[in-house]
């Protein structure tokens, strides 16, 4: 039984190296699944694996997902190069030994995932095998890819409670209180006192009973004059009669 062995390099990490044995038989998908576990590479969302020449020009795509991809070629029939939109062909329906066509054949590798990483692959030798193995395998592991540093999840601080200050209430020590009691009174300020109290009093009850000032009105009626009531517009039947009476209309004017 024939064994592809493939080596694996990458140009951004020079001692980064990998060495995996397949069976001709096997898909691109059994060559993928291998190359992510050896190399430590997760969350992929994007794969593809090209088809080169010897300098690594990039010819046929086998990829991870169903994707469409334009296309330029040569169309005989209208003699012009012309650009199609093709199906590329998936890494589990694809066989190796369909794509292999030189016993040293060349490929890239290409991983999109949280990280892109791009990777050279030789076929190294073709080798035969007793098949007590299990295939796909890696026979060689040299140098790691770098780690992203996790980022951590940021932790919601608590908001800080705001510290409440009671003021302190100074209370008076007993001996303190006691010097008060000691305290001797003056009865001739207490007398001096009193006495301008007294003199306040006597001064604000003069004023209240003072006479009030008599206006022009008030001396009307200090003549003997009596103020006529107006009786209430009710009282009277006939209005006309209320209107003559208090703007002598009735009257006759000097003015004519």
């Amino acid at each position: 039984m024939l064994i592809y062995l493939f080596r694996i390099t990458s140009d951004e990490h020079e001692d980064f190296l990998r060495e995996i044995e397949i069976q001709p038989k096997q898909t691109f998908l059994d060559f993928h699944e291998i190359l992510i576990e050896s190399a430590e590479l997760i969350h992929c969302e994007r794969a593809s694996f090209f088809m080169t020449d010897k300098k690594y020009k990039k010819d046929k795509e086998i990829t991870l997902k169903t994707y469409k991809r334009q296309v330029r070629k040569y169309d005989e029939d209208l003699d012009q190069v012309v650009t199609e939109t093709v199906a590329l062909p998936l890494m589990k329906n694809a066989k190796l030994n369909q794509y292999i066509e030189d016993p040293h054949q060349k490929m890239i590798y290409e991983f999109v995932g949280k990280e892109h990483h791009s990777f050279f692959i030789d076929l190294f030798k073709i080798l035969h095998s007793d098949g007590l193995p299990s295939y796909p395998r890696c026979i060689k592991r040299t140098g790691e890819l770098p780690k992203q540093p996790v980022q951590p999840f940021p932790i919601a601080s608590k908001p800080e409670t705001p510290k409440i200050t009671i003021p302190k209430i100074i209370i008076p020590k007993p001996e303190e209180l006691a010097k008060l009691d000691n305290i001797v009174e003056d009865e001739s300020e207490l007398a001096i006192i009193e006495n301008e109290l007294e003199n306040l009093l006597v001064e604000e009850t003069a004023i209240i009973d003072a006479p009030k000032p008599v206006s022009d009105d008030d001396e009307a009626y200090s003549y003997g004059e009596e103020k006529e009531e107006m009786e209430h517009i009710e009282d009277y039947d006939d209005i006309e009669s209320l209107d003559k009476r208090y703007y002598g209309f009735d009257q006759e004017s000097d003015d004519f």
